[in-house]
């Protein structure tokens, strides 16, 4: 659906904003790799299409977007994976990267398979 590229492109993400070495863009590719293909799992479990043709640009952007709610939380749990809401409440960075917002941009590409038919079958009752 996309790759790394446009990851690094939308995010301005450099390979120590994960904790890499400066230079290292192998290590990055590797992960945004990994994450490319779990957004793209997320997305066909999701709307249970495996866009066997072209994958609609919308698809895509969600899959960009979801990619980057990953790294964003790498980024958050690594830098500081709690979070002060006052003096007496702490919480954790919450794990949630599939918002309901790219749910709903999905809603177009879902297929729905509950309207399956099953195999019917018959028999004849006979008074012998």
């Amino acid at each position: 659906m996309i790759d790394v590229d446009e990851v690094i492109a939308f995010h301005g993400l450099k390979p120590k904003h994960l904790g890499f070495e400066k230079d290292d863009d192998t290590k990055l590719n590797e992960i945004l790799t990994k994450w490319i293909s779990q957004s793209e799992d997320l997305i066909k479990t999701y709307t249970n299409n495996n866009f066997t043709t072209e994958v609609p640009d919308a698809v895509k952007n969600i899959c960009l977007r979801l990619t980057s709610n990953m790294v964003t939380l790498a980024i958050q749990k690594r830098d500081s994976p709690i979070i002060k809401v006052n003096d007496w409440t702490i919480k954790s960075i919450s794990s949630e990267i599939f918002t309901d917002d790219l749910k709903q941009d999905l809603h177009p590409f879902i297929i729905d398979k509950s309207h399956v038919s099953d195999k019917i079958d018959i028999f004849a009752i006979t008074g012998d």
